[in-house]
């Protein structure tokens, strides 16, 4: 039986989730689009929201579209800027905080998908 695939799905379309910090919109998930092993949303944190640090099994990775913020993964401190790229290996600890005056705005790209609701 083939699966219900939603090949393109508009920001507006997405399912919202705040969970531990920032808007995510997901926009590729299982729940969304039918997805199998990736998730990816845009995330929206607002000057002084953080992620507060925080571990799981999915590889995860950042492409920082607008603003800028802090962030660390393990014992790596980064600056977050426009068209900088992160990458998290699975069950790294990682925090991230925006300390501009404008939100922060980013794809966030987890392997498999997250099953947060």
């Amino acid at each position: 039986m083939k699966k219900d695939i939603k090949y393109s799905v508009e920001v507006k379309d997405g399912y919202a989730f705040k969970g531990v910090g920032g808007l995510v919109i997901r926009t590729i998930h299982p729940e969304v689009n039918g997805s199998d092993q990736l998730g990816m949303g845009v995330v929206y944190m607002y000057p002084g929201e953080e992620l507060p640090p925080h571990s799981h099994f999915n590889e995860e990775a950042y492409f920082i579209l607008s603003g800028e913020g802090y962030m660390t993964v393990d014992d790596e401190e980064i600056e977050l800027k426009k068209n900088l790229s992160v990458y998290m290996p699975a069950e790294s600890v990682h925090y991230t905080k925006n300390t501009g005056n404008e939100p922060l705005i980013f794809i966030c790209a987890l392997s498999p998908a997250p099953v947060a609701k």
